[in-house]
Order: C-alpha cells, then sequence, then structure tokens
C-alpha cells in the first residue's frame, strides 16, 4: 500500500477500511457515490429509463414473477431516491423542491402500487410462433372493469441466460383472439372471427428481423 496518496490518506479506501458494520458500510457507499448531483443523475436518470421500459419493453426477465418484483420495487424506490438525492444537494431551493415534491410522490406511489396490482396479472400468454430463432408470442390483457380485452403481440429473443430481447410489434385494444401464420418476411395475422374492432383491414402483416431490430 502506498502511503500519501489521497486514495489511502483521506480518500474512500480509508473510509471503507474503518467501516466496522453493515451500516457504516452503506453510510460510506452513500456518502461517497450518491452525494449531491451525482445521486440526482444516477436515481433521476434510473427514473427515466424505468418508465421508458414500462412504455416500451426492450429487456425483460425470462420470469413473469421476476419482472413484476423488479418493476415494482424499481417504480416505487427511484423516485423516492431521486428526491432524497436532490434534497441531499443541500442548497436551500433543492431542499423546498424536495420538500414540496413529497406530496405528490406519495399519492404517484398510492396510484403506482394500485395500478401495478391491476396490470401485474394482466397478461396472458395464449400463442406462440417461432419465426428465425425468435418467438413471436400474442398476450391477451384484462385489465377487469376499467378496459375491454386486448392482445398484445411481442417479438422475443433470448439475449442472456434469465434476459429476453423484446420488440412490441403491435397493440390491440379491444381484441379477444388472433390468428398468426409465419411468412419468409415475418407474420401475417388474421382476425377470421371478427373479434378485433381496431383490425379494419380483417389481416395484417409485420415485417420482422432476427435480432428484433436489426
Amino acid at each position: 500500500m502506498v502511503q500519501g496518496t489521497g486514495l489511502v490518506a483521506g480518500g474512500p479506501l480509508r473510509r471503507y477500511l474503518r467501516a466496522t458494520t453493515i451500516e457504516d458500510v452503506s453510510a460510506v457507499c452513500w456518502r461517497t457515490f450518491v452525494t449531491g448531483w451525482k445521486g440526482v443523475a444516477l436515481f433521476g436518470g434510473g427514473s427515466a429509463v424505468f418508465f421508458l421500459q414500462l412504455l416500451h419493453p426492450v429487456v425483460l426477465f425470462k420470469w413473469p414473477a421476476v419482472n413484476v418484483v423488479a418493476g415494482l420495487a424499481a417504480g416505487l424506490c427511484l423516485p423516492w431516491l431521486t428526491l432524497i438525492a436532490i434534497f441531499r444537494v443541500g442548497r436551500w431551493w433543492s431542499k423546498a423542491i424536495a420538500l414540496a415534491a413529497v406530496i405528490p410522490l406519495l399519492v404517484y406511489s398510492a396510484a403506482f402500487l394500485l395500478g401495478f396490482c391491476i396490470a401485474a396479472d394482466a397478461d396472458d400468454q395464449f400463442a406462440d410462433l417461432d419465426w428465425k430463432g425468435t418467438h413471436v408470442r400474442f398476450y391477451r390483457t384484462d385489465y377487469g372493469a376499467i378496459s375491454d380485452w386486448g392482445v398484445v403481440i411481442r417479438q422475443e429473443r433470448l439475449l442472456l441466460p434469465g434476459l429476453v430481447m423484446v420488440r412490441r410489434l403491435d397493440v390491440f385494444s379491444t381484441c379477444f383472439a388472433l390468428k398468426a401464420e409465419g411468412t419468409d418476411r415475418g407474420i401475417k395475422v388474421n382476425d377470421p372471427r371478427s373479434e378485433c374492432s381496431d383490425l379494419h383491414a380483417g389481416s395484417r402483416e409485420y415485417r420482422l428481423k432476427p435480432f428484433l431490430y436489426f
């Protein structure tokens, strides 16, 4: 160990070495990496990525239950951690912003928890079509009394063990079932029973790519 460097004499490493309990280590990590604007950028950026992922999923876990737990934890924790990071900037205006945002964030947390509980079991896969190493899966959505049946079409490919890359192809808000067949360029979706009011032409074709986006 080299003496006289900032890394040892007064830097994070000396604080880590002096930390003797889990609480001390967590406090050191918070002070070192989540201080001021670094924390705002970290948690604020994480919140933005989460909500983009929620609206247009790109990567999901292979297991639906893990997606539910991870989504619930991220949706509830990231905004609050962002608020705490803003408060810890230490300026009077940052503290004022953080305090003013507490009540709206409480309302958001309650609404998010309610909506997430309704949507957690809403997707029910009813069809799976193989296409050049990928899977085109059809999910029936049911949000109870607040909406009609719907269908979501996604192309999925295994990215890593346990992780799936996802491309959302289409969403039908008033639909119960669809029939699909593979083609050289993608898939063709039909509505033989006229159960999808959004599919006015009766059929629709989708051009697919082996790696979803390229």
